[in-house]
């Protein structure tokens, strides 16, 4: 599997510990909340950077049971309302294409962590990078196209055939995790013969630029294609996956040949 490239670059996020004296009969005589700031490269504040907690690493690769989320304001502060027991917790700070992890690390399985209490001073460097465009993201099969000629034109253009599709496609869902694996999910309702997950791989694509998206096939809508691995049934037929490059729509695209030997248009949009 290739290695997705990195940008160089990094947000310096200082993580402070406001360490709260509690007289309960908790199992720790102190509880302790976090409280930073999140700043870029020049030691500008970066406001609206997402600061997310978890207790176990498989609750940080896959981005759920958080148990504190908090959000960097005007000048780049945040502090967490809820207080923790001392002992390791694993952090998860994001901002648009950047974020406090490293793929490399990420594959061995290694997870940015922060221990409580710590030094005050603790400063935690971040990489500017592509993953957060895909990883930890969920997407449910919301159309499917059909490759379409109008009578009297040679143009080719895609027809909505969603009306057609069986209940068992329409929950089908893509999520793809922070380790670069990727599970493609019959959701609750399995289509006979069919296994109710797929497990792959994925590479994310690079951060966008003009020069690096072009047109989704028989549109002008831009797209980034990106790499997948280990989803026989699309990959036997042809199939490329593409990531809007407009992110505030979100949708994803699986464009493969159909049975019948036209081109299908599988269309994904982010939960």
């Amino acid at each position: 599997m290739k290695t997705p490239l990195l940008n160089k670059g990094f947000i310096v996020i200082l993580l402070a510990l406001l360490t709260v004296g509690i007289s309960s009969c908790s199992k720790n005589d102190e509880l302790t909340s976090f409280e930073g700031v999140v700043v870029n490269p020049n030691g500008d504040y970066v406001v609206n950077a997402t600061i997310k907690v978890f207790q176990d690493p498989e609750d940080w690769l896959t981005g759920h049971n958080v148990i504190a989320t908090m959000q960097s304001d005007l000048v780049g502060h945040f502090e967490s309302a809820k207080i923790f027991d001392a002992g390791e917790y694993y952090i998860f700070v994001e901002k648009y294409d950047s974020s406090n992890w490293e793929i490399r690390s990420v594959e061995q399985g290694v997870y940015p962590t922060v221990s409580i209490p710590g030094d005050p001073g603790t400063r935690y460097t971040v990489d500017y990078n592509n993953m957060s465009l895909l990883a930890s993201t969920n997407w449910v099969l919301t159309n499917v196209h059909r490759e379409y000629t109008k009578p009297g034109s040679s143009v080719k253009e895609w027809q909505s055939i969603w009306s057609s599709v069986n209940n068992c496609r329409r929950d089908n869902s893509i999520v793809f995790n922070k380790d670069l694996s990727m599970r493609v999910s019959e959701g609750d309702i399995v289509c006979s013969g069919e296994v109710r997950n797929i497990l792959g791989t994925f590479v994310p694509p690079l951060i966008f630029s003009a020069n690096s998206c072009k047109n989704l096939p028989y549109t002008s809508q831009g797209v980034k294609e990106f790499e997948f691995d280990g989803w026989p049934q699309i990959q036997s037929r042809g199939g490329k996956m593409y990531m809007d490059c407009n992110q505030s729509i979100g949708q994803i695209y699986v464009n493969y040949t159909g049975d019948d030997g036209l081109m299908r248009l599988d269309v994904y949009s982010r939960r």
